[in-house]
Order: structure tokens, then sequence, then C-alpha cells
């Protein structure tokens, strides 16, 4: 019989910057199944789908900032004026999602 271990799940704080921002994000990770099963349930069409995914991860990452963080990052989203736009918070999610795994596949930065 195979037994699969279960690996701890990080609960500290993962510190982060965006730029245009001199703001340091704290995101505590969530339990990711919270994510992922409501998008495995989905049985609309394709677009409805993508949909469901998009928000269940923006609903992990509103999870982990809490909702000052969140709406700060909302805001500056709605902002004309910002740079900041749904393509780097796919690549902060990814990044989250690799950090809160413990089994970081990116190398860190400078």
């Amino acid at each position: 019989m195979q037994q699969f271990k279960v690996a701890a799940r990080r609960t500290e704080p993962i510190p982060f910057t965006i730029e245009g921002d001199d703001h340091v994000y704290q995101f505590v990770p969530p339990k990711r199944a919270a994510m992922v099963l409501d998008a495995v349930g989905v049985n609309a069409s394709d677009d409805d789908a993508v949909a469901n995914v998009i928000r269940q991860q923006f609903d992990w990452l509103g999870d982990g900032l809490g909702e000052e963080q969140a709406a700060r990052i909302e805001g500056r989203l709605r902002d004309p004026n910002d740079d900041l736009d749904v393509d780097v918070l796919q690549e902060l999610l990814k990044w989250l999602l690799e950090q809160a795994s413990g089994r970081p596949t990116t190398p860190p930065s400078d």
C-alpha cells in the first residue's frame, strides 16, 4: 500500500513589494484546496470555467493578504494611471503558490 506524506503548510507571512508602491505586503498563505476545489467542480462553458479559475485565484490572494491589503491592490488595478495590471498579478500568484508550497522553482531575484 502506498502512503502519501502530507507536508506542513507554510503559515508564516511572505513579504513582497510591487514596483510603484512603497508598501510591504504580508501574504499569509491560505490552504490552496479552497481555490482548487471550486474550479474543479465547474460544469459551465470553457469561458465560465476560466473566469471561475481566475476568480478563485484572486479570492485566494485576497484571503492571504487580508481585506486592507487586498483593497490596496484592487485600488491600484482600478486606477487608470497605475501600470499595475493582471499580468503582474499572475506572476505574483505563481510565485506565491511556489513559496507557499515550500518548493520554489524560480530562483530568487535580487
